[in-house]
């Protein structure tokens, strides 16, 4: 049995929508060798009808296997679960690294190429064009909070409230945001993160469905983060502070959730999918 992981990650990181992602260590292993029949658990139970099928369509190939999922990232939160769950079943599957193919095969299946790239690849990532990757920086001072509510929200409903044309004007802002983050993320400069902030293309638009992130995000900021979005589509937050005031901004993050979530503060993970 070949077992392989890959991490989990946040996409977008506001205005960088469907562009960007960053991979953190927190990772999702699977588990495959080849069988009569395809068995696919997850936790130690069957898996749903749509992780199977999504594990058999990464296959890349004939034939059927056994596959075990124990995955630590929480699913519905915006932090890339199912992309990392194909990514580690692909290589599991393969036997081996092969990280174009299993981007390749991964982002087939999942559509949405920026968390794909995260988990197979590593660190902060762009996706051009929806093939070619690029790797971007990350000033070594920044640290990252996740604050995970204990609700899930549904990607497809995500997706839905989305409007299907963006105003001449808000397109401008958001290029100017996107840029302002690449360049903020590789120098910790706490202007240029700020002029970052706020995006207006899909955070808007789901604010609509839970006040929570903006909340989150909010309170982030109080407590000294640089910067701080949206996660993927939701409703966990990512902020990115400096070690002097990581722990002020965990607790802080940590009275705004109360009873209903947890905080986690992540290292970037750098490697993407590999072999246990």
């Amino acid at each position: 049995m070949t077992t392989a992981s890959a991490p989990a990650s946040s996409a977008n990181l506001g205005p960088a929508f469907d562009v960007m992602a960053l991979a953190l260590d927190l990772r999702c292993r699977v588990s495959a060798r080849r069988s009569d029949a395809w068995r696919v658990t997850s936790g130690g139970v069957a898996a749903t009808p749509e992780t199977v099928e999504m594990v058999r369509r990464v296959a890349g190939g004939p034939g059927s296997f056994e596959v075990e999922i124990d995955s630590d990232i929480p699913a519905g939160r915006g932090l890339g679960s199912s992309a990392a769950v194909l990514v580690a079943a692909a290589a599991a599957m393969a036997g081996g690294i092969d990280q174009e193919h299993i981007f390749e095969l991964a982002g087939a299946v999942e559509g949405h190429l920026d968390n794909v790239a995260a988990a197979t690849y590593g660190g902060l990532v762009a996706v051009a064009g929806g093939e070619a990757v690029h790797r971007l920086g990350v000033h070594p001072s920044l640290q990252v909070a996740i604050a995970v509510p204990d609700a899930e929200l549904s990607t497809a409903a995500a997706r839905e409230a989305l409007s299907a044309e963006i105003p001449r004007a808000v397109a401008v802002r958001t290029a100017a945001r996107v840029a302002m983050l690449v360049e903020g993320l590789r120098t910790a400069n706490p202007v240029t993160l700020a002029a970052a902030l706020g995006d207006e293309m899909h955070e808007t638009a789901r604010a609509a469905m839970t006040e929570r992130p903006a909340r989150l995000i909010d309170a982030a900021l109080s407590g000294g983060a640089l910067y701080a979005s949206w996660s993927g589509a939701g409703p966990s937050v990512i902020a990115f502070a400096d070690e002097v005031v990581l722990d002020q901004v965990i607790g802080i993050l940590e009275a705004e959730l109360g009873d209903d979530g947890r905080v986690v503060d992540l290292e970037i993970d750098r490697t993407g999918v590999r072999l246990e």
